[in-house]
């Protein structure tokens, strides 16, 4: 199968194990191959329907107004557009998944339930994620240096939560994330802390 490129960048493969940097990676990949992407799995596609009114005669309705889908030849040029779109996103989609997820997406009407169908199996419900979040933002509220670890073990720690936080939906300031880990720091480097505390401006460098 030849897999989908925007440039010289391939789509990305799925990955269960890390599956939140494949999620962040295909956001991007989307964002770069086409704007319009983003809309669809966030409001999915709408399908083109034929409305007919009812018909009356001598006062009798003979024929009840009735909806129903429109075939795709009498689709209009945005409606043909739009399907076009959705059938691109849905067959990269399925592209950078890997057997066993393309199971659960195969009768997925459009590229919106399939990429909430992803979602649901990997982050579990919107109750679910909502309680990771909490359980996040504990982690965060509470976070602080553990006994014998130098500074790179606590940034390691620290910049997974932050990044884990951006990815559940949860942002905070430049300024407030540094300010955050400065504090947490082990007491020994309070001289390094305080240099860079008079030295830099902390909404203005990165983490």
């Amino acid at each position: 199968m030849t897999s989908h490129k925007v440039g010289t960048v391939k789509i990305p493969q799925f990955d269960k194990e890390n599956y939140i940097m494949w999620k962040k990676k295909m956001l991007l990949f989307l964002q770069v191959a086409n704007p319009k992407y983003s809309n669809l799995l966030k409001k999915g596609i709408k399908t083109p329907m034929v409305i007919e009114p009812e018909v009356i005669i001598d006062g009798v309705v003979t024929t009840k107004a009735r909806t129903y889908p429109k075939e795709p030849e009498d689709f209009t040029p945005a409606e043909k557009e739009e399907a076009s779109l959705d059938a691109s996103l849905q067959l990269i989609l399925i592209d950078s998944l890997d057997p066993l997820m393309n199971r659960h997406v195969m009768n997925c009407k459009n590229s919106k339930h399939m990429w909430e169908t992803i979602e649901v199996i990997n982050e579990g419900t919107e109750e679910v994620r909502e309680n990771k979040l909490e359980i996040l933002t504990s982690e965060y509220e509470h976070f602080k240096s553990n006994p014998g670890e130098g500074i790179t073990e606590v940034f390691e720690r620290y910049n997974a939560l932050i990044n884990n936080l951006n990815i559940n939906g949860k942002y905070y300031s430049i300024r407030e994330v540094n300010k955050k880990f400065l504090l947490t720091l082990p007491t020994h480097l309070e001289h390094r802390i305080t240099a860079i505390r008079e030295a830099r401006d902390l909404s203005e460098i990165s983490l």
